[in-house]
């Protein structure tokens, strides 16, 4: 058995799903300064000096600095 909805089932519902749309862009209109706030402030913490990570030794840096030192011996040798 097949219930249909009334005309004013329709309109109750209609109804009551423009005011959720309309409470949601309310809630949207409230919260956007704060949500570009926060973004602008993101932005401005990432430009800070942070401390050190303490990362190692970087190993293709220091082969091509022991590289450039040992070249110009090899030069004057020849």
């Amino acid at each position: 058995m097949k219930e249909e909805m009334d005309v004013r089932e329709a309109l109750e519902m209609m109804n009551r799903c423009k005011h959720e749309i309309q409470n949601l862009r309310a809630t949207i209109a409230a919260l956007e300064p704060k949500a570009d706030a926060y973004d602008k402030l993101a932005i401005v913490l990432g430009l800070l000096p942070r401390p050190s990570v303490g990362m190692g030794e970087d190993l293709v840096w220091i082969l091509d600095k022991r590289m450039r030192e040992l070249q110009p011996k090899q030069e004057d040798a020849a």
